[in-house]
């Protein structure tokens, strides 16, 4: 094993449990061999990963923060706020997710069965049985699109049919993003507006910090250096914390892979110091 020489992190990482295909071990095999101190397995709307990573972490010497990125909706546009320090083993936080899980599968089967009225060759029921017991997300419909080959591409799947504003997206999350944030709270962890320059309307950022968030995501690989500056600037003006990482999702999205984008341990650090102040254990 290689020695760890820089304090580095990657904190948004997905697996197998939400819409990657990397396996938890394959996942710290990676971060280990990218010297990365610390990483974070944020998966959508699960934590069913955490009790292998937790193994995992002490395997192969790489720091573990047990997190999430949760789903929420604001004027029919999905955005993700990502959970870090959570209370993984809480029951109710349990009970919860399973209702967020139910919520997706209805919505999948929804815009699957939009897609078939539309003459394509979709069978929702077929679909689901590929999604088996993860959680549902676009990128698995896209995968089954691709797979049928009625697109050519992920990219051709989410710009013709699974995007806002496309014939298939809809929404239909639990939460708003404050909501989204609370809930973050009420199991003990710090909520972070997940890639914020995605967000189609830059107004909203302003409206989502003010509901309640603890920080923003500052650093990802498709984020420009103004956009950087401009959400630093939020950040220091709201007394904010920082947060980063690639997004990996495995073989899905190729532009980007475990350690591509990494932020400093200081960042941790202050993430830690907050939750000490707000009185978590």
């Amino acid at each position: 094993m290689s020695e760890i020489t820089d304090n580095l992190c990657d904190l948004h990482i997905h697996s197998k449990f939400s819409d990657s295909d990397l396996t938890v071990e394959n996942i710290f095999k990676q971060a280990k061999e990218k010297s990365l101190r610390c990483i974070a397995l944020t998966d959508h709307d699960t934590v069913g990963g955490v009790n292998q990573a937790r193994i995992c972490s002490r395997e192969y010497g790489v720091e573990l923060i047990e997190a999430i990125e949760l789903s929420a909706q604001h004027q029919d546009v999905e955005v993700h706020v990502l959970g870090y320090f959570i209370d993984s083993d809480n029951p109710q936080l349990s009970q919860e997710l399973e209702k967020i899980k139910l919520l997706r599968r209805s919505r999948l089967i929804e815009m699957a069965d939009i897609l078939a009225s539309l003459g394509l060759n979709v069978d929702s029921q077929e679909l689901m049985a590929k999604v088996g017991d993860t959680i549902p997300t676009r990128l698995h419909l896209a995968l089954y699109l691709l797979n049928k080959g009625i697109v050519t591409s992920l990219y051709e799947a989410f710009r013709k049919y699974l995007s806002p504003g496309k014939p298939a997206y809809r929404a239909r999350f639990k939460y708003s993003v404050g909501e989204a944030a609370a809930l973050i709270r009420q199991y003990q962890g710090l909520s972070f507006l997940a890639h914020p320059h995605i967000i189609p309307n830059q107004q909203w950022i302003e409206e989502f910090i003010s509901s309640g968030i603890d920080g923003l995501e500052l650093a990802y690989s498709s984020m420009s250096q103004a956009k950087k500056l401009l959400y630093s600037d939020m950040v220091k003006k709201h007394s904010l914390l920082k947060s980063g990482g690639s997004d990996a999702h495995g073989s899905y999205k190729e532009f980007t892979k475990i350690g591509k984008v990494t932020v400093p341990y200081q960042w941790v650090e202050e993430m830690k110091s907050r939750r000490q102040v707000l009185k978590y254990s």
